[in-house]
């Protein structure tokens, strides 16, 4: 379990959410409609970027009888985002986002986009993965764009951060993978909030990939995370004490 790539797979629906909640009637509508969430996250992430986005949620409301053509189908998108106003204020860009995912999943669909705000940007993986990438992008060297932002991200009371860089790094021939780490993540711990993104930067000699993993404190809860996520503490258990912990 320690070597997951990805330690959101085994964590959803324990302390994570799911990203996309929806029941598919088959084998080919789940395809379709997976597909259809995909266009519409990475449309949202490109044409809102400077809204600073860490997830995007998709939920679908259809008519439990599908014979009563008088309920119209609905699709709730929630996105949590640091800079809220970029997204409300302006409403003919708005209307232009809804108009494209009408475009993707049916005219019969109802849209309904729903902004929410996400407090630290330091404590969001993607958020992270995205700057990251963003400084490689402008020509920044890739070692320096990491520990500047392992520098900040550390200053906002986080348990511990990792990260992972693949690719032609300062356009090498052959490409290899370096990344720093500092502090504690436990990759393996599923009572403990880690955050994992993957973002990519395209640069001249080609694409170079950006893992970020987050340790943001342990889940001491039963249920799932409550969505608000600097108001959870960062603790560890002291060893040899029960129960023992400190921020």
């Amino acid at each position: 379990m320690s070597q997951k790539t990805n330690p959101n797979t085994y964590r959803y629906g324990i302390n994570k959410n799911w990203v996309s909640r929806w029941t598919a009637s088959n084998g080919k509508e789940l395809a379709k409609m997976s597909v259809e969430d995909r266009k519409i996250r990475n449309y949202l992430l490109k044409k809102y970027h400077d809204a600073l986005i860490d997830k995007i949620e998709i939920e679908r409301k259809t008519s439990l009888n599908s014979f009563d053509k008088s309920i119209k189908p609905e699709i709730f998108i929630f996105i949590r985002c640091v800079n809220v106003g970029i997204i409300s204020v302006d409403q003919e860009k708005l209307n232009e986002a809804i108009l494209f995912i009408n475009k993707v999943v049916g005219r019969e669909y109802s849209v309904k986009i729903n902004p929410l705000v996400f407090l630290n940007q330091f404590w969001s993986a993607r958020i992270i993965a995205r700057k990251i990438a963003d400084d490689i992008e402008n020509r920044i060297p890739f070692r320096v764009a990491q520990k500047n932002m392992i520098t900040q991200v550390m200053k906002s009371k986080i348990l511990g951060i990792k990260t992972k860089l693949s690719g032609r790094l300062n356009g090498v021939d052959m490409a290899r993978c370096e990344g720093y780490s500092e502090g504690l993540v436990p990759i393996s711990t599923i009572r403990c909030d880690l955050d994992y993104a993957l973002e990519e930067a395209h640069t001249v000699k080609g694409v170079i990939g950006v893992k970020v993993w987050l340790n943001r404190g342990q889940i001491l809860d039963k249920g799932l995370d409550k969505q608000n996520y600097p108001t959870i503490k960062p603790t560890i258990e002291k060893r040899g004490e029960k129960g023992g912990h400190h921020e």
